[in-house]
């Protein structure tokens, strides 16, 4: 529920460049202000074929990803996506408006990073999330009680005595097998 909720939220903000600027209401100061901003995002350039189809290949990407959480899935419709922005049809074309409306938003997203530096702002809040949860967990034992109630830390270690044992065994039979190798046979 919570990916179809982000992926509407992704749609619903790229359609939002595509939609068409209407006049703003009012004439305040406020309006006025806000309405060269509303043609410079409805005035966008288009973008070249060549960010068409990787736009188009993002898209087919990232859709195969979601959808059937398989990398040679994704990675199929990527490129089945990225040959359709060439073609002329029916096809052709609802590829080349999705990569285009990719291209659109991954343009806007570098322009709006750029004008208010968001990675780095959301690195260091997730920095900073991370510090904190860690130390709570170090403060309350938050893990240390989960562990204690589920015992995954005694089938952690029961499973890496097998795979011990399971090492030492194939490591006997290749050394057995290389003594057996290297012996000279008698006749």
């Amino acid at each position: 529920m919570a990916r179809l909720l982000v992926l509407a939220a992704v749609l619903g903000l790229a359609s939002a460049f595509q939609a068409p600027a209407t006049k703003l209401a009012g004439s305040s100061q406020v309006a006025a202000a806000m309405q060269p901003r509303v043609a410079a995002v409805q005035m966008a350039e288009e973008p070249s074929s060549k960010a068409v189809t990787i736009g188009a290949a993002a898209v087919g990407g990232i859709v195969g990803v979601y959808l059937f959480k398989e990398l040679s899935t994704a990675v199929f419709l990527a490129v089945l996506l990225a040959y359709g922005s060439t073609l002329s049809n029916g096809f052709g074309e609802a590829t080349k408006t999705a990569g285009g409306a990719a291209a659109k938003v991954y343009g806007k997203t570098l322009e709006l990073n750029e004008q208010y530096d968001v990675l780095p702002k959301a690195k260091s809040a997730l920095d900073t999330v991370t510090t904190a949860a860690a130390n709570v967990d170090a403060n309350y034992g938050i893990t240390a009680k989960v562990d204690e109630q589920l015992k995954i830390s005694a089938s952690i270690d029961k499973a890496s005595a097998k795979v011990d044992e399971l090492k030492a065994s194939v490591t006997d039979k290749v050394d057995d097998l290389k003594s057996k190798a290297s012996t000279p046979k008698s006749e």
